[in-house]
């Protein structure tokens, strides 16, 4: 599905747009529903064509769309392009086709264009979309239809209808263009041209009405760039491109360097080793998560969007088994930081978030206990209407309370560490013998590198212990079923003891004969894993050996 989307957005976008004389006129045009309509006061249909996208067109019956008609009474326009700005908030309830209908008597309509909108996370952001017509018509029909996420509400800042007058001005825009980021930077400097040219102005400057201007850093990901120039008759052309920067920069592991250890005590069979690693990468590192859409890492803390909904109950719930919490914001910089890591991934607004007042009415408090209290209330929240405990942050940054008789994609915050896949965590009982481990470290974008390191733990032996260690060999080691004691001294062996993990004497062995300074042992019924060998002299003398039971 993302794929069609994005092969959609790109043929959509690439295309110049024509803008050229407005045809609805609020002063004396009246738009009139179209369609199953329910309109709260302050939101009706007028709003649609005032040209001013403070107000919004919302219709609750979004299952046949959000439409209207116009009367230009008696006024015959060519309409040669579509433009509409999305509205102040709520991504989701953004439409994702448009058609358009003109008639001549306003009974009879006919289809003239039809066309799809790419979802944005954009708020007050117009695009327009050109189509072929050559007949004039006094009524015109738009509908809306579809939403960008799971809504029952369709809604629309502005729709203008324009047509052309004279000859319209021609923008020349790039080619998409898709670069790798610069060394040590989370994006690329882009350069780019455009240029536009009008029979009668000449040469003409286009302005970048969205996106980043040629030259400056395009941050790792999808950046649409719109560019628009307008004409002496005021006949405006667009076109837009995509700059797509990806990331193929490596982490750095920074893996410590081997460690040998001594245990504390004489005769312990462990130690505690304590180690660190400082992993960095030019954008985020993060773990992947089965069902979490990496977003961000803030402070160590790695957040992530889940890719299903829930209740916030059933959330707050999850990001427990997950080994998190439902997600902290502690700052502005924060909240814009995720805000926007949230839209670019294309996700919609409505996003739960940890905050609620579960246990005292009024007094909202973090799922994580953090005693950040930093908030971002959109005006009039909260207002607890039917008992709303829970928090959502909006694609605008603005922050509702909502009741957990919904569902929403919830922010996952946890503490990030690099990826173990062989070895101990730091801090962990050691055992004597040496020890691999073995980390992965990857960055938002997938790019991961393998770090390892061996901990060696020594036992804690006297000066006689040591030489008596020296001189007594085992092998293989690895070993499937026999293990081979050799002992290069001439001090009797008094017995031979086998002990696992948890410290279990599992075969005691004694009158033990040597040939020619060896003897093997049958360890065929162990299980698999790791054990110890314990070689006992006559005269007080050990030494412990650790083997692999394969």
């Amino acid at each position: 599905m993302k794929k069609k989307l994005l092969f959609a957005l790109l043929f959509l976008f690439s295309i110049p747009v024509l803008l050229a004389q407005g045809i609805f006129d609020s002063s004396i045009h009246t738009a009139v529903n179209f369609g199953s309509v329910n309109s709260p006061g302050g939101e009706a249909v007028q709003n649609v064509i005032d040209q001013n996208s403070n107000t919004k067109f919302l219709d609750f019956n979004a299952f046949d769309g959000i439409g209207f008609d116009i009367d230009l009474l008696g006024d015959s326009k060519i309409a040669v392009a579509i433009e509409f700005v999305t509205a102040n908030d709520a991504p989701e309830r953004d439409p994702t086709d448009y058609e358009v209908f003109g008639s001549n008597d306003g009974t009879s309509y006919t289809s003239i264009a039809t066309g799809n909108i790419p979802c944005i996370s954009d708020r007050f952001f117009p695009r327009t979309f050109s189509f072929t017509n050559t007949t004039g018509y006094t009524y015109y029909r738009v509908n809306f239809t579809g939403t960008c996420a799971a809504s029952s509400i369709n809604q629309i800042a502005d729709v203008q209808l324009y047509e052309t007058i004279g000859t319209a001005p021609v923008i020349t825009c790039p080619s998409d263009i898709n670069v790798n980021n610069d060394a040590g930077l989370c994006g690329a400097i882009v350069n780019y041209s455009l240029s536009a040219n009008d029979n009668e102005d000449g040469a003409l400057t286009p302005t970048i009405t969205s996106g980043l201007a040629s030259g400056e850093t395009f941050p790792v990901g999808i950046t649409q760039v719109f560019a628009s120039v307008t004409d002496s008759d005021n006949n405006t052309v667009s076109c837009s491109f995509i700059v797509t920067v990806t990331d193929t920069e490596l982490p750095v592991a920074n893996c410590p360097s081997d460690i040998t250890q001594t245990a504390a005590n004489f005769g312990d069979t462990s130690a505690v080793v304590n180690f660190s690693l400082s992993p960095t990468d030019n954008c985020d590192l993060i773990n992947p998560l089965t069902g979490f859409t990496p977003l961000a890492n803030i402070n160590n803390k790695a957040y992530y969007l889940s890719d299903a909904t829930f209740t916030p109950q059933d959330a707050f719930a999850d990001a427990l088994v997950q080994g998190g919490f439902v997600g902290t914001i502690r700052n502005s910089s924060d909240n814009d930081l995720l805000v926007n890591a949230i839209s670019t991934i294309g996700a919609a607004g409505n996003v739960l978030i940890g905050f609620n007042d579960l246990t005292t009415e009024g007094d909202f408090v973090w799922q994580s206990g953090d005693s950040a209290t930093f908030n971002n209330w959109n005006g009039g929240e909260p207002n607890n209407a039917g008992n709303e405990d829970y928090v959502v942050v909006q694609s605008n940054g603005g922050w509702n309370d909502v009741t957990n008789g919904n569902t929403f994609r919830y922010l996952l915050e946890i503490d990030y560490m690099p990826l173990q896949t062989a070895g101990l965590p730091s801090g962990s009982d050691f055992p004597i013998g040496t020890t691999t481990n073995t980390f992965d470290v990857i960055d938002i974008s997938g790019n991961s590198v393998s770090c390892s390191f061996d901990i060696t733990v020594d036992e804690n032996l006297s000066v006689d212990d040591n030489i008596f260690n020296r001189n007594i060999l085992i092998y293989p080691n690895p070993t499937n079923a026999v293990i081979t004691l050799q002992a290069n001294t001439s001090t009797s062996i008094d017995d031979v003891r086998i002990i696992d993990l948890n410290g279990r004497i599992l075969h005691v062995f004694t009158n033990i004969e040597f040939v020619e300074s060896e003897k093997q042992f049958d360890v065929s019924q162990l299980s698999a894993g790791l054990y110890f060998m314990s070689v006992r002299s006559e005269d007080g003398r050990s030494v412990l050996k650790q083997f692999i039971k394969q």
